[in-house]
């Protein structure tokens, strides 16, 4: 099929990823565009500022992260081989930090495509959070997929209450 655009989508393994990318298929199909599926996979600890940190990151072997990382990618294309149907898949493997490797490749892109984790406000403070600097950075427009509800959330909101609070005597 020959693209008529290109939409680059994230894809780590998460739940949140295998949405984002089922809904770029959608929209390729759509429109017309092929997929860009992108994994991003490093080795080294993120760079930091001020003193080192205690706790020592392992060491992992780039063969080994690069193994890992299409091992996941490949399950995550496996997961959505029906909804691919029909529309022309890339698949990437980048050796660099998500957000930067994501924003390059998607520099001549008609849409970028990244699933919300559902992090805490401060988790994402404190880890950053890819999706925030892609929307900042990125020269195309950005769809971020919504999180999966979560167990609690869907039981906070399955609480029935009494629309009275009882017989008062």
């Amino acid at each position: 099929m020959a693209g008529n655009g290109k939409i680059v989508v994230g894809v780590d393994g998460s739940d949140a990823s295998l949405d984002a990318v089922r809904w770029a298929l959608d929209e390729a199909r759509r429109r017309g565009a092929e997929v860009h599926a992108v994994t991003v996979w490093h080795t080294d600890p993120p760079p930091v500022e001020g003193p080192p940190p205690m706790v020592g990151i392992p060491y992992r072997a780039k063969e080994s992260a690069l193994a890992d990382a299409q091992a996941m990618q490949d399950r995550v294309m496996d997961a959505v081989q029906g909804v691919a149907e029909g529309v022309a898949v890339h698949r990437h493997m980048v050796a660099q930090w998500p957000q930067r490797a994501l924003v390059h490749i998607s520099a001549d892109a008609d849409l970028l495509v990244l699933g919300r984790q559902g992090h805490s406000w401060l988790a994402e403070k404190l880890l950053g959070s890819v999706s925030a600097y892609c929307v900042r950075h990125a020269t195309c427009p950005v769809v971020i997929t919504p999180a999966r509800p979560t167990v609690k959330a869907e039981e906070h909101h399955l609480v029935e209450a009494p629309a009275t609070p009882g017989p008062l005597y």
